[in-house]
């Protein structure tokens, strides 16, 4: 079997199990058998010195996600926030991107509660994440990506939030003021049309719709910044496009050749220029780019800018879902008219414009930051 029908016949099977599968790789085929939930173990490194004290700084730090080593960007609490719920902040998959592209909405958000980004398995690779080779283990599409975030969630950031709301005389007595939320709230940056090599549009939002609908008691509401229209995460892609894009981009000529160019930072800031931003990109984003693109990178962005996301529909879990969700598009986005679906078709759902196209947390964390806090609050006033 090649490495894209391994990979597709994965990602078909991802809606048929709630526990998954396990993979077993021996010489050229792949053995699929079901199991139950994985175990996971924090692994710390958190800095000892001074420095990781301060409010203010943002760290990288890891943890252990089944036989994965996955790294995530933190940021503690400001005083007085140590008590309220976390926010778990999902990076889109494009040329050079992980959580880093957090970076700014983490350094302006300054009374944040905990805010954690993780790095998506097969992201993060200058923070030191393994990298993903799809030659020796498969992945679930978008399970696996989900199953890594909550993971981060319930290893690592809900038993810290729970720590801080114990009481030094009643240890297992929660402070209701604190917890009367049912849970954090998942940001999940959306992506730009299907043929875009930087973001896909279906990459990130399905996996927000998915942890918000698998954690109902621990996600409390759910923000999708520019994700792709409610039409698109309904639109099934055919097994014969899929497999056509996936050996175009993973092709050792085609596609090598257009990922040496894409990678380029001259073209990075001229289709970010033209895509991403309403402005001009700044000189940051060119180089936290730099930082994360290589040949190991690639592919995640091979794999999912191929459309596997979308081989199948995600209308039940739109319209299933009971959290709050808020859908934030810029003001230059000319698509907006179409994801006016979404407030139609799902349950709680309603739509915001703030300033700016379609990479807002970046662009516009202020404005983003605003509202995280407005859908916090409608969160406590439940």
């Amino acid at each position: 079997m090649n490495s894209f029908k391994a990979i597709l016949l994965m990602a078909c099977l991802v809606h048929q199990t709630i526990d998954g599968f396990l993979i077993h790789n021996y010489g050229n085929g792949i053995s699929i058998n079901k199991q139950g939930g994985g175990s996971f173990q924090l692994l710390s490194n958190r800095q000892k010195d001074s420095v990781a004290s301060d409010s203010s700084v943002l760290t990288v730090e890891s943890y252990k996600h089944k036989t994965w080593n996955l790294t995530y960007l933190y940021k503690k609490a400001a005083p007085g926030r140590e008590k309220d719920p976390p926010i778990i902040l999902v990076h889109p998959v494009g040329v050079g991107i992980s959580s880093w592209f957090y970076k700014k909405l983490m350094t302006e958000f300054t009374d944040n509660p905990p805010l954690y980004a993780p790095d998506l398995i097969g992201c993060g690779l200058s923070h030191g994440a393994d990298a993903w080779d799809p030659e020796k283990i498969g992945l679930f599409f978008p399970l696996s990506w989900v199953e890594g975030v909550e993971s981060l969630l319930n290893t690592v950031a809900l038993p810290r939030w729970r720590d801080t709301q114990q009481s030094f005389f009643f240890p297992n007595y929660l402070d209701k003021s604190a917890s009367s939320s049912k849970g954090c709230l998942v940001l999940v940056q959306g992506g730009l049309c299907h043929d875009d090599i930087y973001f896909s549009k279906s990459v990130k939002a399905p996996v927000g719709v998915m942890i918000a609908q698998r954690n109902p008691t621990t996600v409390s509401s759910l923000m999708l910044t520019s994700p792709p229209t409610y039409q698109e995460m309904v639109t099934v892609i055919s097994q014969k496009e899929l497999e056509r894009n996936y050996n175009f981009l993973k092709s050792p000529i085609l596609g090598k050749a257009a990922f040496s160019v894409l990678e380029s930072r001259q073209v990075i800031k001229f289709f970010s220029n033209i895509f991403l931003f309403d402005d001009q990109c700044d000189d940051d984003w060119l180089d936290e780019t730099d930082k994360e693109t290589s040949k190991e990178a690639r592919p995640p962005i091979q794999a999912f800018n191929a459309g596997l996301l979308q081989h199948r529909s995600f209308e039940g879990e739109l319209k299933a879902l009971s959290q709050q969700t808020l859908i934030v598009e810029g003001n230059c986005d000319k698509r907006s008219k179409n994801r006016l679906q979404y407030a139609i078709e799902m349950r709680k759902c309603t739509l915001r414009t703030i300033d700016g196209l379609n990479v807002l947390p970046w662009e516009n964390p202020k404005q983003v930051i605003e509202l995280m806090k407005e859908l916090i609050q409608q969160g406590y006033q439940k």
